[in-house]
């Protein structure tokens, strides 16, 4: 009998392994992925389509706070432009804290930009709080800054991969 349960058990906690692990999986791609990846190909759309309807932007070096449609407005102008380069634009997470309807998300992030054959590095930290939205997470509050500079490949390298949640995540918010 105790062998019964303890095999129970354990099947039981690898279930709950795989689940949560789907979880994570599932909020990396609909943020991280989706936005990395309209990044790279310049997709207005898909970049629109993370994006709540009742987003707020607000900016820790610009010092401005923006509704949804002003924040959009500016990309849609920046990639629409002739000479606009793709860019390449990864995370990583020192914290995540979320619920069945709520993520919040604390990282760094690193964009990359090729200039005369040169790649050059930007780093800022940010804390996005998602939200679920007809089955898709989806950037709510979005706040980002540089620290005055502070942000650098240390900061970048410090953080943890997307998929290493075990080491980011502090715990779940029923």
């Amino acid at each position: 009998m105790f062998f019964i349960l303890t095999l129970l058990s354990y099947y039981s906690n690898l279930d709950c392994i795989a689940q949560e692990s789907a979880i994570h999986e599932k909020i990396n791609a609909d943020m991280y992925g989706n936005f990395s990846k309209a990044f790279e190909t310049l997709d207005f759309n898909l970049f629109a389509s993370i994006h709540s309807n009742d987003m707020i932007r607000i900016s820790g070096n610009g010092g401005e706070i923006k509704d949804v449609k002003a924040y959009l407005n500016g990309y849609k102008e920046r990639w629409s432009s002739s000479n606009k380069k793709p860019t390449l634009i990864d995370f990583r997470l020192f914290e995540r804290i979320y619920s069945d309807t709520l993520v919040s998300d604390r990282g760094i992030y690193r964009v990359s930009y090729t200039n005369d054959d040169k790649i050059q590095y930007s780093y800022g930290q940010f804390h996005v709080i998602l939200k679920m939205v007809k089955g898709f997470w989806k950037i709510w509050i979005d706040y980002d800054s540089n620290q005055n500079k502070t942000i650098n490949k240390n900061s970048y390298i410090n953080a943890f991969l997307l998929s290493e949640h075990k080491k980011y995540l502090k715990h779940k918010n029923n």
